[in-house]
């Protein structure tokens, strides 16, 4: 399978999308897509977001919140109960 990326902005801006995608599939691939697009009722284009978005998209983001939890955690920061360490905010930005 061959993928292209373009960088020019396409018909879809409007609807925030700004970047155009071209692969190349099989005929048995393609008419697989076109069935699935016609059993959900959804545009293949659509059907190719949903699964960027699901498979790399999500999964992504979920490791970049847990590695940015790692390092959160490994601060070893001092934690006192909420309202104290609210006290101790309102204290800090009052006095400077």
């Amino acid at each position: 399978m061959e993928l292209t990326v373009r960088t020019k902005p396409n018909r879809e801006a409007s609807s925030g999308y700004t970047h155009r995608v071209q692969t190349v599939l099989t005929q048995a691939q393609y008419k697989l897509l076109l069935e699935i697009a016609g059993e959900q009722g959804k545009p293949v284009s659509v059907l190719i977001r949903e699964a960027m978005e699901e498979e790399y998209f999500k999964k992504a983001d979920l490791q970049h919140r847990r590695a940015a939890l790692k390092n959160l955690l490994s601060l070893e920061a001092p934690v006192a109960d909420w309202e104290e360490m609210e006290r101790q905010i309102i204290k800090g930005a009052r006095d400077g």
